[in-house]
């Protein structure tokens, strides 16, 4: 007898909220978040693929490709002179971009500490104890490690 009082009562809340059907307004806002949604999703599906194709490419190979862009802007600069000159501007802010990203990445750091036989291993430089050059890049090596 409880199991179908339950009942009766959950039928009655799905016929009452039937009664409360959104009016038209509201089902148009409800339509356009949708569409919203839908195009944000859009993009970001496009910007994913982007990013995949341009993770192909390695820092050194931009360096390479800013370099020939630079060296074709000054070659071909009488056929197309503004042009070529907007492309010398764009190898230039390309290259040095890269050569930004090459010399201050964190390539040899982890996040995550290497373990060995259950013990944390460290690869930390020894402490050097001669010549000034020997310090001074001691002294890089960990500045650049933090």
């Amino acid at each position: 007898m409880p199991e179908s009082n339950r009942l009766e009562r959950e039928i009655e809340e799905i016929l009452g909220k039937i009664e409360q059907f959104p009016d038209a307004p509201a089902r148009r806002k409800r339509a356009r978040i949708r569409w919203v949604q839908l195009l944000a999703t859009r993009v970001s599906d496009g910007q994913r693929s982007v990013m995949r194709q341009l993770s192909r490419f390695s820092i050194s190979q931009v360096m390479l490709a800013s370099f020939i862009i630079i060296l074709g802007s000054l070659f071909f600069r009488r056929a197309a002179p503004s042009l070529m000159a907007w492309a010398l501007y764009a190898g230039i802010i390309l290259f040095v971009s890269s050569f930004a990203i090459l010399m201050f990445s964190r390539r040899g750091s982890s996040s995550s500490t290497t373990k060995w036989r259950g013990r944390t291993v460290s690869y930390q430089p020894a402490r050097p104890s001669g010549s000034l050059t020997r310090r001074i890049q001691y002294w890089w090596s960990t500045r650049t490690r933090r």
